[in-house]
C-alpha cells in the first residue's frame, strides 16, 4: 500500500498543554472533531465516522463563502492514544496520513507525516499543504484549551 504514496512528503507536529487521551479524544470524537478539521474559516459537516480499520471517514468542509468540499477516507490502523492511518481518496489529493500521538514534558505531541501519490504533484503543494494543517493545528489548539 505505502507503495503508492511516493510521491511529496510533509509533516506536521505541534505539543499540545493536554493528555494524549485528551489529544486522542479530540480526534475521535465525532462532534470534536467537527469542531476543529480544516483550515481557518471552515465548517464541517461529519457524515461517516467509522474509527476502526476498513472504516469510511466522510467529511464535508464548508468554506467561508459557501462552497463544500466532500472529502473521503478511509482508516487503515487506529491504535488508541497512540496511532492512526487514514487515507485521504480523490478529488483533488491522493494521500495516506499518520497521525501519532506522543508524550511530551509539555503535554502531548501531534505528528502530522502526509505522504501524497506521485500524480499529486503540484507547484508548492508541501508549502500550501502545511500551511493548511498548521492552521488545522491552531484550530486544535483553541478547541482544547477553550
Amino acid at each position: 500500500m505505502t507503495d503508492l504514496f511516493t510521491g511529496i512528503e510533509v509533516t506536521n507536529t505541534r505539543v499540545f498543554p493536554v493528555s494524549r487521551a485528551d489529544l486522542f479524544e479530540a480526534f475521535a470524537q465525532r462532534e470534536a472533531l467537527a469542531a476543529w478539521w480544516g483550515p481557518q474559516g471552515f465548517r464541517n459537516e461529519v457524515t461517516a465516522f467509522d474509527l476502526r480499520p476498513g472504516g469510511a471517514f466522510g467529511i464535508t468542509m464548508i468554506s467561508p463563502n459557501g462552497a463544500s468540499f466532500d472529502n473521503r477516507k478511509t482508516f487503515h490502523e487506529v491504535v488508541r492514544n497512540e496511532r492512526v492511518v487514514v487515507e485521504h481518496h480523490q478529488p483533488v489529493h491522493h494521500f495516506l496520513m499518520t497521525m501519532l500521538f506522543e508524550d511530551s514534558a509539555a503535554g502531548s505531541r501531534l505528528t502530522w507525516r502526509m505522504q501524497f501519490t506521485p500524480d499529486s504533484d503540484q507547484d508548492d503543494l508541501d508549502r500550501l499543504i502545511h500551511s493548511a494543517n498548521e492552521q488545522n493545528f491552531d484550530r486544535l489548539e483553541a478547541f482544547l484549551t477553550q
